[in-house]
């Protein structure tokens, strides 16, 4: 088993918590975080709370990084909408210079893009990866911690769903983002 270098964490009890599990539910303090992913991806079903879970324990620019990776990868294989098409490029284009302006120009498209596809989540993940959320003549306001992850994650499951063999693309995506917790962004070469 491998280290995971560059997640912050140290308890799985604080990835849980910001994947906003019920106060029940919470790892006890002791569990690691691998030691609690390893234990929910082997519980039957446990496919999509390991994705979540790993997800909100990458670092933002990682977790955005995964899933546009996949997203990326899964459209060669599909022929997407202009407007979901354009959405991925405005991600992949801010991912590659991650500046404010390509921030807005990612959530603009992402408005546009359709409402049930991924790209429209990853859009979004984009524009919560950090910056002011709110309108350029007010107050700036930081948008939650968790909500780029969250947002990425939503964009890998959803575009799970869209294929034939979602468990395929989970088990994929799972095998990416144990990658990148060991080895940063550079596994996605």
């Amino acid at each position: 088993m491998s280290e995971w270098s560059i997640i912050r964490f140290t308890e799985a009890r604080q990835v849980a918590e910001l994947a906003g599990h019920d106060e029940d539910s919470l790892p006890d303090p002791a569990v690691s975080v691998r030691a609690h992913y390893d234990k929910v991806r082997a519980e039957e079903g446990g496919t999509y709370a390991a994705l979540e879970f790993i997800g909100v324990a990458l670092p933002r620019l990682e977790a955005i990084n995964w899933a546009a990776h996949i997203l990326d990868t899964e459209s060669r294989n599909r022929e997407l909408k202009l407007r979901d098409r354009q959405t991925l490029d405005y991600c992949l284009r801010w991912l590659g210079d991650p500046t404010d302006a390509n921030r807005h120009a990612a959530h603009e498209a992402a408005q546009a893009a359709s409402p049930r596809e991924p790209e429209r989540l990853l859009g979004f993940a984009v524009y919560y990866s950090g910056g002011s959320i709110s309108l350029p003549d007010l107050p700036p306001v930081l948008p939650p911690p968790e909500a780029a992850a969250r947002f990425a994650v939503g964009a890998i499951a959803t575009a799970a769903y869209r294929t034939d063999a979602p468990e395929l693309l989970f088990e994929r995506a799972l095998a990416l983002a144990e990658a990148v917790a060991s080895k940063g962004i550079g596994a996605l070469s």
